[in-house]
């Protein structure tokens, strides 16, 4: 199957290639002849695979018989749809002639993938045919944070497009989804390698699946929960060397979309089981005291630390799929060479990636950052790039040789609030759970304001909820509590029983104190928001303390249940994102943390956590039937309900959705983007392609 669009998306069938057969006969004739017939055998095949057809005609001749027989043969040979002839980096062909690598024809599967930026296919951007050579620079804060060169280097069974509406193969060569969508399988490429020239077969994933997601110590709380459909596992079979069967208990929808996420597949659906076995207890009686000479209290924490390529990695010779693998990582810089494995080629045939290295600078600060892109010394840089620093960039733009193009964060809200329904504070709890108190809260907001103020106007003014382009949306929840009216909020505020004080300055909680929430967000969100945000909420009444904290405490806080208000972005809410388990910020423990132990009670099947209101028990068993969905009807049907409760209790209460971000890109840096959107939808920079970026001379 080629490309899963969003109106498909529920209507995956099997496809299967016809078979042609030809034979003919000749009629006798007074004298023996020995003649060749050929016959032309057309075959309509999938796109992505061409079909070689090898005739073999075989010539039986009587002597004392005056007639041919002739017998065509129909062999059917599945051949790369690689334009011929291959090319690769100039400093490949030197180590080929080292004898140091294998020549190209080895290094590439038989089937490469084809990134067609002439074409601007299977999510490609239009672009030319690139130059090899060169080093693209870029920054990050610290060691192993790329959000950057990281996402550039992921790759999965199958990858979606920038706007997230489409699906196609990528490790996979193809997959089929049966009808029933109970079994999902995918064929790898044959012949395709990791970057150290190791096979990447079937039994690379089996081991991720039997030795490391079912391993206790590796994995304490099980596999992940994604590949558990209506209480049972999802069983992965190997049918051969290079085909895989994911086999549902029930039919799984959302599977799709799990093949082609960062955090569900990146370097997970199977790590380099050849180099990680060695720190693994099961192959390696001696793993243990491996990892104590390394270091390592167990051989479970040595092995996660080696099979980790991305976030936070630390063995820089792990190997990976990716157009480039690590070659160096220092506390100052990180370096990424080519992968001379690397299966993917562009459309004249031309093995990726044109860039031949991937310099990382670590700065520590978003200023120096800003200053080191702002200076022309970064070959591109948006991730961490500030919409208020637009300005900045755009004066310097001449002097740095740089340009500055205006992306979109793929976020529905860049940031939103939820309070916490959980709360340790039996009255704040009370007071949280009431709908018209959230209902008040994000009538006090301005929003206009907010967009003029941080976002130049452009950002999209709506309510949390899903993307406008999902088949199912309802214009209704875009626009849920979304008009400023602090007389209405005031209103449902008096209709709680919230009194003002003596002053009329504060409102006062029931007991008689002062009504008064500690607002803790991720220090590298936007201040100003926050800012603007404590106004709004504290002229209807309500005392906010803003704490300013580092991402991993605000993690730590909300999975303690600490959080007053939790506050995040609101991000993969397009169609086939927000379709995967447990993937949004409206799950309970998820970033906003606004009832984290009503998930736990959910998942332990009540031995830990709180019990959940009946509504909410009901709304997983919703869930669970929307992501078991058969039919496009049932689908949608199923899709509006569970929305629909989420909009009816306002659990999330959004800002400015979509808004812009600069790009800034250096002049000489081809095939970039002019627009895309950034985001854990599109899998970030992913989507934009850096393999087929080059350095024009």
């Amino acid at each position: 199957m080629d490309r899963l669009t969003r109106r498909d998306f529920l209507r995956v069938t099997t496809v299967a290639a016809a078979g042609v057969m030809a034979a003919a006969c000749a009629k006798a004739t007074p004298e023996v002849i020995e003649k060749e017939v050929t016959r032309e055998v057309i075959k309509e095949v999938p796109k992505e695979v061409t079909k070689e057809v090898i005739k073999e005609v075989t010539k039986e001749v009587a002597k004392e018989v005056t007639k041919i027989v002739e017998k065509t043969t129909v062999v059917e040979k599945q051949v790369t749809p690689t334009p011929a002839p291959l090319a690769e980096a100039p400093q490949l062909r030197g180590l080929v002639s080292a004898g140091k690598i294998p020549p190209l024809a080895e290094r590439l599967p038989q089937n490469p993938k084809i990134r067609d930026a002439l074409g601007a296919k299977d999510g490609v951007q239009k672009g030319e045919i690139g130059q090899y050579g060169g080093t693209l620079y870029q920054v990050e804060s610290g060691v192993g944070q790329f959000w950057d060169c990281w996402h550039s280097r992921e790759m999965y069974m199958l990858h979606p497009n920038n706007t997230c509406s489409a699906v196609f193969p990528e490790v996979a060569e193809s997959y089929e989804f049966s009808a029933d969508k109970k079994e999902l399988t995918f064929k790898l490429r044959k012949g395709m390698k990791w970057s150290d020239g190791a096979p990447y077969t079937v039994d690379d994933i089996i081991f991720w699946w039997e030795d490391t997601q079912n391993n206790t110590d590796l994995s304490p709380q099980g596999p992940y929960g994604w590949w558990k459909v209506a209480g049972e596992w999802t069983k992965f079979v190997k049918v051969d060397d290079f085909t895989v069967k994911l086999q549902f208990p029930q039919p799984y929808g959302p599977a799709l979309s799990l093949a082609s996420n960062w955090q569900t597949l990146w370097n997970l659906f199977g790590p380099p089981a050849h180099y990680v076995k060695q720190w693994h207890i099961k192959y390696n009686k001696d793993a243990a005291a491996l990892a104590k000479s390394e270091g390592f209290d167990t051989w479970a924490n040595a092995y996660s630390a080696h099979a980790n390529p991305f976030w936070g990695h630390s063995d820089a010779n792990t190997p990976e799929q990716g157009p480039w693998h690590c070659k160096e990582i220092t506390t100052t810089y990180e370096i990424f060479d080519r992968n001379p494995f690397c299966f993917e080629v562009d459309a004249k045939g031309n093995q990726l990636p044109y860039i031949d290295q991937i310099y990382v600078y670590i700065l520590g600060t978003q200023e120096l950052m800003t200053a080191k892109a702002v200076s022309g010394e970064v070959s591109f840089y948006n991730a961490m790039a500030l919409l208020k620093d637009m300005p900045v960039f755009k004066e310097n733009e001449k002097k740095g040789d740089f340009t500055t193009n205006e992306w979109k964060v793929a976020e529905a809200e860049n940031t939103q609030f939820a309070f916490n329904l959980t709360s340790k504070d039996p009255v704040l709890r009370k007071i949280f759970r009431e709908v018209k108190f959230r209902q008040a809260m994000s009538l006090a907001i301005k929003r206009q304001e907010i967009n003029d103020k941080v976002y130049f106007g452009k950002g999209m003014i709506i309510q949390s909820t899903v993307s406008p382009d999902c088949s199912y949306y309802k214009k209704e929840w875009g626009d849920a509590f979304i008009a400023y009216d602090t007389a209405k909020a005031n209103a449902l505020l008096d209709e709680m029983g919230l009194k003002w004080d003596a002053a009329k300055k504060w409102r006062l909680r029931p007991d008689g104190k002062t009504l008064a929430v500690v607002l803790q967000y991720n220090r590298e969100m936007i201040q100003e928001v926050f800012e603007l945000i404590k106004e709004y909420w504290e002229a209807v009444g309500v005392k906010v303390e803003l704490r300013a904290i580092e991402r991993s405490l605000h993690w730590e806080r909300g999975r303690a249940n600490e959080l007053d208000v939790g506050s995040w972005s609101s991000d993969r809410m397009e169609e086939i994102r927000c379709y995967m388990p447990r993937s949004t910020k409206f799950e309970p423990d998820s970033e906003l943390a606004f009832a984290v132990p009503w998930i736990l009670w959910i998942e332990s099947s009540g031995k830990t956590g709180e019990e959940p209101p009946q509504e909410w028990k009901d709304q997983y068993k919703l869930l669970d039937k929307w992501y078991t969905a058969t039919s496009d009807k049932d689908y949608k049907d199923l899709a509006q309900q569970v929305w629909q409760f989420y909009m009816d209790r306002l659990v999330c209460i959004g800002t400015i959705g979509y808004p812009p971000q600069p790009a800034v890109v250096k002049n000489k840096l081809m095939n970039v983007p002019k627009f895309a959107y950034r985001g854990d939808g599109a899998n970030h920079l992913k989507t934009s392609w850096p393999q087929i970026w080059w350095w024009k001379a």
